[in-house]
């Protein structure tokens, strides 16, 4: 199976569980940002895939996206207004 690398950057609450702002992973491959974030930021974020956005490469993609090697995803909380 076919590896990849990624870089996650974490913003806002999500940098704090995570205790870094961006970090690099090796990914076997194919893997959709669903299945990374189950398999790697589930645990750590402790909120439910609907709880997060995300964009790769500076588009905003849902989690069915199909992550390519070299891409750049960020994680962003739920942003709530008053």
């Amino acid at each position: 199976m076919a590896t990849m690398r990624i870089t996650v950057l974490f913003f806002s609450f999500a940098a704090d569980r995570m205790n870094a702002r961006e970090r690099a992973y090796e990914l076997e491959a194919p893997l959709t940002v669903g299945g990374f974030f189950d398999q790697s930021l589930a645990g750590p974020l402790g909120e439910p895939l609907a709880a997060w956005l995300f964009s790769v490469n500076q588009e905003w993609v849902s989690p069915d996206y199909l992550l390519q090697e070299g891409d750049e995803m960020a994680v962003v909380p739920p942003v709530s207004g008053g």
